[in-house]
């Protein structure tokens, strides 16, 4: 009879609680779980409690890097502590947009980060801008920048700037208008007869099988009544083979960049200069491609003269994920060798 009461009894309890607990669950407040953003493409989540959506990349990438004596200085002095190295980096970047009545509005912040044994360790900023429908403010790449090669070599403008750009594009047609700082081609001193920002523009075609982009850019120099910059770079083909051909002439050095340091002009000695390439790729497998580049640069008075090239084979055998081994080489007038490069890395990107 004891063990009869004691058994009812604890059934009693656990009915008690229980209702306890199915009234304190009846109160609770309700969790806002994250949800997928399919409105801007792949890997947008929205910010609980906005209408925000929120992607966030990244890379982490290991090379072993094999030098000439004549690159890559330490200390100034035309010699490397060694001709090999192991250089780490790693980045990592944010994008918000949402739409709005005057269109999407974008926010994108990238921190890039090295770590390099010739004491080149730094965590940077290396880009940042907002736009909203056609206007962008920011750090970015520059208008002017046209596609390179492939492989490594080819001659090409490639800088990063601050700017306020305009865009617009329609059936594959796009056309862009900005003003940029031109400090970061040149350094972060201007001489005074720059009275004004850098004046750029580009158009871009894609249609099919093949894509352009042409651009122009203006440089305030008061003392030789202003530079310019013209360049343009044509790719055609489809899966397995691309070609690329492409080029650019800057008068005063102002608006090609040498493909290899990515700034400025190739040349010190201030004359105008051009440059030419031609890049293929082939996809040899679903896995494996190889691409070479071949280019040819030359200031107008012919007293300095260069041809680079380079090739890169790639082997990717999950998304994500790549191994790589590339270089390049080059020689301009009155060097008695070639400059060369080449590495051989792995890259996570997410």
């Amino acid at each position: 009879m004891k063990i009869k009461t004691l058994l009812l009894g604890s059934a009693a309890a656990l009915l008690v609680t229980g209702g306890a607990q199915a009234a304190d669950l009846s109160i609770a407040e309700s969790v806002e779980y994250v949800r997928v953003c399919d409105a801007f493409g792949v890997g947008y989540w929205y910010i609980p409690g906005t209408d925000t959506c929120i992607k966030i990349g990244g890379f982490v990438q290991f090379d072993l890097k094999f030098q000439s004596a004549g690159w890559e200085f330490d200390d100034g002095t035309n010699t490397h502590s060694s001709h090999w190295k192991f250089v780490t980096e790693a980045g990592v970047n944010f994008t918000a947009k949402s739409m709005t009545e005057y269109g999407a509005l974008v926010g994108y912040v990238a921190f890039k980060g090295v770590a390099d044994p010739n004491g080149d360790d730094d965590v940077r900023l290396d880009e940042a801008y907002l736009s909203l429908g056609h206007v962008l403010f920011g750090y970015t790449g520059s208008v002017q920048n046209t596609p390179g090669g492939f492989a490594p070599g080819a001659y090409v403008p490639d800088v990063k700037t601050n700017q306020i750009r305009l865009s617009w594009a329609a059936a594959g047609f796009g056309l862009h208008l900005g003003i940029e700082d031109p400090r970061k081609r040149w350094g972060t001193e201007l001489d005074d007869v720059y009275s004004m920002p850098d004046i750029v523009g580009a158009v871009t075609i894609a249609q099919g099988h093949w894509d352009a982009k042409v651009t122009a850019g203006w440089q305030s120099d008061l003392a030789v009544g202003g530079v310019y910059g013209i360049a343009g770079a044509v790719t055609a083909g489809m899966d397995p083979f691309k070609i690329r051909v492409g080029g650019a002439f800057g008068t005063g050095n102002t608006f090609v960049g040498d493909g290899l340091s990515g700034k400025g002009g190739a040349f010190a000695n201030g004359n105008s200069m051009w440059t030419a390439f031609i890049s293929g790729i082939w996809q040899a497998a679903p896995t494996m491609s190889v691409a070479g580049t071949f280019s040819y640069s030359a200031d107008t008075t012919a007293a300095v003269n260069g041809t680079a090239g380079g090739a890169k084979l790639v082997w990717s055998p999950v998304a994500g994920f790549e191994a790589y081994a590339e270089g390049k080489a080059w020689k301009f007038t009155g060097q008695t060798a070639h400059n060369w490069e080449a590495k051989v890395g792995v890259k996570r990107s997410w």
